[in-house]
């Protein structure tokens, strides 16, 4: 299978999805970035022993000055302050317009990473190489970077301040999903389940089918699963690159997920909120009509399957769920916007989402 690509207004970004890739990061950026002569190398924490000193020797190997920024993969961390760091390790190391910032890490790491660049001398050329299956599959592709801000009331507003910002080229170790944690790795497994939701159920039934290969890591089938995941959304970005209809899409589950975030920040990371999300939603969607005969216990199944959560871990007020909903980046106008499918591989945008939809969807998970 050929490597996805998404064609924006900047050009074409090819996404590599290959192992061993670390090895020829420097040529790839070289290619991805011809007048780059300086990188920055922006580092998640987590896998600065690991896998750090591979990029930084390949990058240097084609003959390119690199320094190195550490970052933390913590919501809390993600933040103008942060930013703040990086646009300092830059001024400090005298990086010009088109020298290149890479991301190498998580998605959180990926969207402060990209903030930076996107901003510094307004805008460098920014190279992704995430780690972790849900940057692969969905953080590092489609130009989306920001931070997260503190929420009048309490809480944190995931990516409230942020700008499209494209990479030139976005390069996926799989040998990297070796040494995820488990809880890491069954996260970006749920972004893969809304990719087959909302455009490929044959995929969901291969997930399903393929489960235990998927879950052992085989390499073979974590190619598979990145490629066909990546074509998806690479294919929706190249026709909305600015999220002004299709792109919206990508959001399904995100509404309640984000807002679940938002309140157990510390108790649920970004794709377990997805994953009870997802359910949500399909309970949204059967409410509102749309899905009849959807059924949110199925979705949920395939879910449970791959080890993510399907209800809401602890009790929490719905009111306060709510609120937190009201301030998801996606509403407009004051009302809430949700994703929801008309069936199996159909989503679309309800405009303003009834009491009883909502509602709808928060009982199916428990909260």
């Amino acid at each position: 299978m050929a490597d996805p690509c998404v064609h924006g207004s900047r050009g074409d970004c090819a996404i590599s999805v290959r192992r061993g890739g670390l090895s020829v990061l420097g040529e790839g950026v070289r290619k991805a970035v011809p007048g780059a002569r300086v990188i920055m190398l922006a580092v998640d924490e987590g896998v600065r022993t690991r896998w750090a000193p591979a990029a930084h020797a390949s990058l240097e190997a084609a003959g390119l000055r690199v320094h190195v920024v550490p970052l933390q993969a913590d919501e809390n961390e993600k933040s103008i302050a942060a930013v703040e760091r990086v646009w300092a390790a830059m001024l400090q190391a005298g990086m010009q317009r088109g020298d290149a910032l890479v991301a190498l890490g998580g998605g959180i790491a990926g969207d402060l990473a990209g903030f930076a660049a996107a901003t510094f001398l307004r805008g460098i050329p920014l190279v992704m190489a995430p780690t972790t299956l849900l940057a692969m599959v969905d953080a590092s592709i489609g130009g989306k970077t920001a931070v997260n801000l503190p929420l009048p009331k309490g809480g944190l507003g995931k990516n409230l301040a942020g700008a499209f910002h494209a990479p030139s080229w976005v390069l996926c170790d799989v040998d990297t999903l070796a040494t995820l944690s488990d809880r890491d790795f069954r996260c970006g497994l749920a972004e893969c389940v809304k990719h087959a939701l909302i455009a490929d159920p044959a995929m969901l039934r291969w997930m399903r089918g393929t489960c235990a290969s998927i879950l052992a890591r085989e390499p073979v089938a974590l190619e598979e699963l990145v490629r066909r995941s990546v074509a998806i959304k690479a294919a929706v970005v190249s026709r909305d690159e600015f999220e002004c209809g299709e792109r919206a899409h990508l959001n399904l589950g995100h509404t309640f997920g984000h807002a679940l975030e938002s309140v157990l920040h510390d108790r649920l990371r970004h794709g377990e909120a997805v994953a009870i999300g997802l359910v949500a939603a399909v309970a949204a969607s059967r409410a509102a009509g749309w899905w009849p005969d959807a059924d949110p216990a199925e979705v949920a199944a395939a879910l449970a399957q791959v080890g993510l959560p399907t209800k809401v871990p602890t009790s929490v007020d719905r009111a306060t769920l709510n609120v937190a909903m009201g301030f998801d980046k996606k509403g407009s106008g004051g009302r809430r916007r949700l994703v929801l499918l008309r069936g199996p591989g159909q989503p679309a945008v309800l405009d303003d989402a009834t009491d009883a939809i909502v509602d709808a969807g928060w009982s199916a998970v428990g909260a």
